[in-house]
């Protein structure tokens, strides 16, 4: 039954490839990914299926020539677990994640921060940096189990080179100017105006359900909260010590408000209500407590766009 419904995504892969032999190329390189022991490399899948005596240049055009979207794969995927999505939103998470690597030549690899090291000392790693977004499918309405994360994007996003410390100052500019428009916000911004593409492409038809992005703290920056995306909302972890206003009152020059607060203190406010909320987390339902506040503005990140 897993094999059968494995073959049934795969065939769904047919849209992204130009040609048919290109298709049954990768549903074999993938079937021999699945297969293989150690690390998933293509050398090991090509092993799995038996093709370790035979040419392997064609597998690796595949890769390098072949005019495909990796982004196209995961259309099936989207189109199978909407009509499990029933309510107003979309919901899907968004999150960076990092694979250590020790080759020298690799090219976009570069040295990041460990997340796991901790807290009163960073480490550093050597390897790659991937953009992952995953579909939150809300099982816990029909039956009693936590929602499913299912992968929708998976894109690698590299860091610019530095320049050196004796280059002239044009090509620090110029640096400093592509870091601007190059960086994971932005390749994220992207990547959600793509899965919004993706949605409306789908055949249960969700142009009128909204999609939410969850993220963390990292995300919740100018450039993600001022970008035109539409049908599309952002919830993202933010700062205690966010400046927060209200929009100034009527007759008032300014569209900001003098006064500014920040969430903590709105949490410590007295004045606020608690409200309750029932959520499923850890496998069952649970009673949690909040503070809500609308009709505010962050004047430094999302300018003029209420938040709530």
């Amino acid at each position: 039954m897993l094999l059968r419904a494995l073959l049934e995504i795969l065939a769904a892969w047919r849209p992204a490839f130009a040609q048919e032999r290109s298709h049954r190329r990768a549903v074999a390189q993938a079937l021999g990914t699945l297969a293989s022991f150690g690390r998933r490399t293509l050398s090991r899948a090509l092993w799995a299926l038996g093709h370790q005596q035979q040419d392997w240049s064609a597998e690796y055009k595949l890769h390098s020539r072949s005019a495909w979207k990796p982004e196209r794969l995961f259309q099936p995927v989207v189109e199978k677990a909407l009509p499990l999505c029933d309510g107003r939103y979309v919901a899907a998470a968004i999150d960076d994640t990092r694979l250590h690597k020790t080759g020298r030549h690799i090219q976009s690899a570069f040295y990041q921060r460990d997340p796991l090291s901790p807290k009163f000392r960073f480490n550093l790693m050597f390897g790659l940096r991937f953009l992952q977004i995953s579909l939150l499918v809300p099982l816990y309405r029909k039956q009693k189990a936590s929602a499913r994360a299912l992968p929708v994007r998976f894109e690698e996003v590299p860091a610019l080179k530095h320049p050196r410390r004796n280059a002239p100052p044009e090509q620090w500019a110029a640096y400093r100017q592509a870091a601007k428009k190059t960086n994971l916000s932005t390749h994220a911004v992207a990547a959600i105006a793509g899965l919004r593409n993706s949605l409306d492409e789908a055949e249960a038809g969700q142009r009128s359900k909204r999609l939410l992005i969850v993220g963390d703290g990292s995300f919740c920056n100018r450039t993600l909260f001022t970008a035109p995306l539409d049908r599309t909302e952002i919830i993202a972890r933010a700062r205690r010590d966010l400046r927060l206003c209200s929009r100034a009152g009527v007759g008032k020059r300014s569209f900001y408000d003098k006064a500014k607060f920040t969430p903590e203190q709105a949490r410590q406010d007295e004045s606020l209500p608690w409200r309750k909320a029932r959520i499923f987390h850890g496998g069952q339902w649970r009673k949690v407590r909040y503070k809500e506040v609308t009709g505010i503005y962050w004047q430094s990140g999302a300018q003029k766009r209420p938040l709530r």
